[in-house]
């Protein structure tokens, strides 16, 4: 048995992510604020159980209570690999630095840094021992290595969060079962935060208009096919090597 734990599972890459790997021998546990009963039902459909958690991930003590729960309900011998997908994530706000409010600022840091860190923690600290193979993903973007302005916040977070996890990985190679683990970055993708982008308020993201233009175009991958691209890599054997790894660039 395979168990999954993705974030922000109720729409766009989440849900992807979710569907893509609802299976009968996979036991999803997917996290959100929103409800999720029509993606337990497509998964009762398929066999595959959804222990569906809604919780505020900006909540992170809640965000933490609610892994643990779900690893609770787990009996550790039966699964043969465990993987945590920190999916959960904002581009907002949006706009120059001297216009951030700081409680927007915390937000942010909160959903895109200090929850992934929390989670990623809580998972190797309550999986330690485990048999079976482990594994974390932290979607990260291109963002965390170019500037945007306006973007000062989420370009700071996903640069964070993939120092975080090249330092979690030189870790976690020095243990006898330590979990594998990368951030990566994959792309493009037609969700809600592309429509955040392309809605914003003139003067507020000087790039707008490309971002525009990648709609009109067709140019934005699908959350389903850049979820078979991570998927794809995740199970691939050297997953881990490069802790930080661009999809586009592969």
């Amino acid at each position: 048995m395979r168990l999954t734990i993705i974030t922000g599972a109720s729409r766009g890459l989440g849900a992807a992510l979710a569907e893509a790997l609802m299976a009968p021998d996979h036991r999803l546990v997917c996290m959100a604020r929103s409800a999720m009963s029509a993606l337990q039902n497509r998964a009762a459909s398929r066999g595959c159980l959804v222990d569906a958690r809604r919780v505020d991930l900006c909540d992170v003590s809640k965000a933490v209570a609610a892994l643990e729960d779900s690893l609770a309900a787990v009996s550790p011998e039966t699964l043969t690999e465990i993987c945590l997908i920190n999916n959960a994530g904002t581009v907002e706000p949006v706009r120059p630095a001297q216009r951030l409010l700081s409680d927007e600022i915390a937000a942010s840091v909160t959903l895109n840094l200090s929850a992934p860190m929390a989670l990623t923690s809580a998972f190797l600290r309550l999986t330690s021992g485990w048999p079976a193979q482990k594994r974390i993903v932290n979607i990260t973007s291109g963002a965390a290595h170019k500037a945007y302005e306006g973007w000062s916040v989420y370009c700071a977070t996903k640069a964070a969060l993939d120092h975080f996890t090249r330092c979690v990985a030189l870790e976690q190679q020095q243990l006898p079962r330590g979990a594998r683990i990368a951030s990566l970055a994959p792309g493009m993708i037609d969700t809600d935060m592309q429509a955040v982008i392309r809605a914003l308020a003139p003067g507020d993201f000087k790039e707008q208009s490309r971002f525009l233009a990648l709609k009109e175009s067709g140019a934005l991958a699908t959350p389903e096919d850049a979820a078979r691209r991570l998927i794809h890599h995740i199970e691939a054997n050297d997953f881990g090597a490069e802790p930080v790894v661009d999809l586009r660039r592969i």
